[in-house]
């Protein structure tokens, strides 16, 4: 029996119909309401907590349709074209995606250079489909990341879809070699199903940067497998009354639960990692199951016209929304009309994908026009065609040149601009900054003896006496370390330990080295971290290490391009209020509206920033220790 890869002739275990895939419109709609819940998550929504999730039901959706035609080829030929196969997924996902890379190649040259500088070191990464893991190895300065993200980010998942495509078709193949083959297959992908949503869960760290969890194709892939699974373990055979009155209601409580999980669950929440994910998919896979059925309810809903127009559109959606957003807000929460040029804008480009490219392309346009071109013309009439589509290839493939070129060109010698331009002088610091609390740690006896007299004369100094006496400890990121200087002005006898690229659950680590190894035993902890992700359980964990009778001092964040901003001063405002001796510093409020405070990325501090950040903790300090004297 032939066995070739590229057009294998398989034995393969039949359903019992061998009939052609109908279409399922309730497919349509739950592509919808995925991307409309990542739309509204980089929009910074507020219903949309979780839209991240959006991807997840993507994934799933992807790995069933990939599967069932894949089944459906075996089941009616048993046979699998892997060449046409592979060819009709380029066809779909890069069309849309060239289009886009040059039209924001283009458009960032004239508008954004830094935008512009991150879009050209993803771009080959994108057209290849391996940015997830692009953006995982490849070792990218902190501060080259500062600000706004890469306007290619969201293509990570492309490139895992993409990944999927190539791999697991031919993992099929193999598969059909064995006896009831339609049960192996689906049983060893049940398996590789659970392996990488345990990877995920063991992998991921929340001390640790999560970008390998979340980026990686062996930690995302169960999604696509959990997909992959419903397409080889359903049968095209109708079911009962009962078994679709059950299928209905499992379906809509499913969509009801996703639909929570991403309006409710924080995207970046330690639960995703550990199992979110997989509920979610899970779900998905109800949901699926459930509109497979043309005349069930569920897929009657998600079925109605808008949400399948939406859901049609969707690829191409999700394509543009990202760099647009970036584009016009550089990732900042904006007002409301802002986010509306956004969404029109994204339809607007959208839609043109999908009528002018992806559609066209699908259809086999391009095959069309050069079986016309290469055709032996019986009639004027057909030689006339023939002409006129030679002709419009021609000023297409003209067209195509001009703007590889000015491409190419824009690449190769527009200047790039990264969002800080101070790179080195913040590198420079950090080593500095390090220094300087390695010898406070060593002064630490010193200063612990002379501040026990000090203590009790505290209520006669001046404010500046008083802050002089006092010895801090900040643990703090990046925007800490750009205030370094202006803090030992004022706490001349206090530790800044900050470096760059810093998280909360570090601090843990930080304040035993302090307290265990270099005798530290001051007079409170200011914690200054929250810009780079999380806080988990960072504030009660040092809380508590602190001791209740130590002040402990809690900044609030300001990062407007990342999307637990919000979350994570929520956390600090409600601790703040409810833990003992904690205090908040509201830098979030004081640097509302003050733009002069901030460098290029809206987020680092400009001098002016530095001096009004350590103001602000200069003056809770104060209070604090005048109130306890």
């Amino acid at each position: 029996m032939e066995r070739r890869i590229s057009n294998s002739r398989i034995r393969w275990e039949r359903d019992g119909l061998g009939k052609r895939n109908r279409y399922i419109d309730g497919i349509d709609g739950l592509r919808a309401i995925a991307v409309l819940m990542v739309l509204a998550y980089h929009l910074k929504l507020p219903f949309a907590k979780g839209g991240l999730l959006g991807v997840t039901v993507f994934f799933v959706i992807s790995g069933f349709l990939i599967t069932r035609i894949l089944v459906s080829e075996l089941d009616n030929t048993y046979t699998v074209d892997i060449k046409k196969f592979w060819i009709r997924r380029i066809r779909r996902l890069l069309p849309a995606v060239l289009t886009m890379t040059v039209v924001l190649i283009f458009a960032t040259a004239i508008f954004n250079r830094v935008l512009f500088t991150k879009a050209c070191t993803d771009l080959l990464s994108v057209i290849f489909c391996y940015n997830n893991w692009w953006q995982i190895f490849n070792q990218v300065s902190y501060f080259e990341n500062a600000g706004a993200p890469s306007p290619l980010t969201h293509c990570w998942s492309l490139a895992i879809e993409a990944q999927f495509y190539l791999i697991y078709p031919l993992l099929l193949i193999f598969l059909a070699r064995f006896k009831e083959n339609r049960k192996v297959s689906a049983f060893v992908t049940a398996i590789l199903a659970v392996v990488s949503m345990g990877l995920m869960w063991v992998l991921f760290d929340p001390a640790k940067d999560p970008s390998r969890v979340y980026y990686g194709t062996d930690t995302r892939a169960f999604s696509l497998l959990f997909g992959a699974f419903l397409a080889l373990v359903k049968k095209n055979r109708r079911i009962s009354k009962r078994g679709r009155v059950l299928s209905n209601i499992v379906g809509c409580i499913s969509l009801v639960g996703l639909i929570y999980m991403m309006i409710a669950i924080d995207g970046y929440g330690s639960f995703l990692y550990k199992g979110g994910q997989g509920i979610a998919s899970l779900l998905t896979v109800l949901v699926i199951f459930s509109v497979t059925d043309e005349s069930g309810l569920l897929n009657r809903i998600l079925g109605v016209y808008p949400l399948k127009w939406v859901g049609d559109r969707s690829y191409g959606i999700y394509l543009w929304h990202y760099p647009i957003i970036l584009l016009l807000s550089n990732g900042e929460k904006l007002a409301w009309w802002v986010n509306l040029i956004e969404i029109l804008l994204t339809v607007l480009l959208a839609g043109v994908s999908y009528y002018f490219i992806e559609t066209p392309v699908r259809n086999g346009v391009i095959g069309k026009n050069i079986a016309i071109i290469r055709s032996h013309p019986a009639s004027r009439r057909e030689r006339r065609k023939q002409i006129r589509t030679l002709k419009r290839c021609m000023h297409f493939g003209t067209v195509c040149f001009v703007t590889g070129v000015g491409v190419l060109f824009c690449v190769a010698f527009v200047p790039r601009e990264s969002a800080l331009n101070n790179i080195e002088e913040l590198e420079k610091q950090a080593e500095e900054v390090s220094k300087i609390a390695d010898e406070k740690s060593a002064e630490i006896e010193m200063s612990r003896n002379e501040g026990e007299n000090a203590e009790t004369q505290r209520e006669n100094l001046s404010d500046e006496e008083l802050l002089e006496s006092l010895n801090l400890l900040l643990i703090g990121d990046s925007i800490a370390l750009g205030a370094a200087d202006e803090f030992y002005e004022v706490f001349p006898n206090s530790i800044c330990d900050a470096a760059v690229s810093r998280y909360t659950t570090e601090s843990y680590a930080i304040y035993a080295s302090y307290v265990n190894e270099k005798g530290w035993n001051g007079d409170g902890v200011i914690f200054a971290l929250g810009s780079n992700g999380l806080l988990y359980d960072s504030l009660e964990t040092l809380r508590e290490m602190v001791g209740a009778d130590r002040p402990f001092f809690v900044i609030t964040a300001r990062a407007p391009h990342v999307n637990w901003e919000e979350s994570n001063n929520q956390e600090i405002y409600e601790f703040a209020e409810s833990a003992e001796n904690t205090y908040l510093v509201d830098w979030y409020k004081i640097s509302e509206g003050h733009s002069e405070y901030f460098i290029e990325d809206g987020t680092h501090l400009s001098p002016e920033g530095a001096k009004a950040y350590i103001n602000s903790i200069k003056e809770v300090v104060l209070v604090v220790n005048r109130n306890n004297d």
